[in-house]
């Protein structure tokens, strides 16, 4: 974490390659016990991008019963990201996926469709098909793991989180029930949702995201003031706000300062509407990029410890 501590910039683009550089460093010595968590790919859909990565696991992690099921949904700015990057990255997203693992808690990374190739809704439309297929298909994903008689259930517990990008389709994802149906077999199984980093409000004036991109992902400004998150919420019927899940935010203490104030206004906003606290907590000493970097490393793995512990005590 020393490398996080040393940049003055908390701008994202900023602290992208030294932060990234400086965790390939850690991770590598773990190399072995990271790949040496059990993987397999599954087809959701019929796009190139629908593929998913779950990983298992083992049998002594999983001796206490039935496993809860986390899906983590990564951020890229709606326009890059993968569940698998190549070398020499190829231990991001890997490391997390171990990481919940080796903790009990069998965990599932996406792909999704980006920009340009769509537009807004097909990314959160793609969430939900990755959702809906695993849970269609519990017994398939139970029998390709490397323990016998796998403790998956057929409505398993099941979690969410998402960063950046991600934490932004996870929440307008659950806020539309035109692409996810109140009696959807999702919303009957979600436990908990984790968002982290989210852009939940938009300001034309003061931008996060690369100049173009959200008229991109919307198809005009107009569109994307009306349905990015915040707006979703505060619109959103009395029967949406009553499915919502519980929740645990997350946000990285040297996120940029806009960023952090948009997380603690679409808490405040998520408490107004639910009428009961959120929580909603600082990932201490991280910034925009490290978090999921930093499993797996040695260093500024408290939050996913937290996250951990709060997925098994509402499974």
């Amino acid at each position: 974490m020393d490398v996080v501590a040393s940049l003055q910039e908390t701008e994202i683009p900023l602290v992208i390659e030294p932060t990234v550089g400086a965790f390939v460093k850690l991770l590598e010595p773990h190399r072995a016990e990271i790949e040496g968590v059990a993987r397999k790919t599954f087809k959701y859909g019929e796009a190139e991008r629908h593929n998913l990565d779950v990983y298992y696991p083992s049998a002594e992690a999983i001796a206490n019963g039935p496993v809860p099921v986390l899906f983590f949904i990564y951020g890229g700015g709606f326009s890059t990201g993968t569940r698998r990057f190549d070398p020499p990255l190829d231990l991001g997203y890997t490391n997390l996926g171990a990481f919940f693992a080796k903790r009990g808690i069998l965990t599932v990374i996406p792909d999704y469709r980006l920009v340009p190739e769509v537009k807004f809704p097909a990314p959160a439309e793609d969430v939900r098909d990755a959702l809906t297929w695993f849970l269609a298909n519990t017994a398939s994903v139970a029998s390709a793991a490397p323990t016998p008689s796998f403790p998956l259930p057929t409505k398993p517990a099941l979690f969410v989180m998402g960063h950046s990008a991600g934490a932004h389709l996870i929440t307008s994802l659950f806020l539309l029930p035109s692409i996810l149906p109140l009696g959807s077999p999702v919303r009957a199984a979600l436990r908990g949702l984790i968002p982290q980093g989210g852009v939940y409000r938009f300001d034309f004036e003061n931008l996060i995201t690369r100049p173009g991109l959200l008229e991109d992902l919307y198809g005009s400004k107009e569109k994307a003031l009306e349905l990015m998150p915040i707006a979703l919420l505060q619109n959103a019927d009395k029967e949406v706000v009553q499915s919502w899940p519980e929740t645990f935010a997350l946000v990285s203490e040297h996120d940029p300062d806009r960023l952090k104030n948009i997380c603690d206004e679409f808490a405040k906003a998520l408490e107004g509407r639910l009428g009961k606290s959120v929580k909603h907590e600082v990932m201490k000493g991280h910034n925009h990029i490290s978090p999921y970097w930093a499993l797996y490393s040695g260093q500024g793995e408290e939050w996913g410890e937290q996250v951990a512990e709060w997925i098994k005590s509402k499974a």
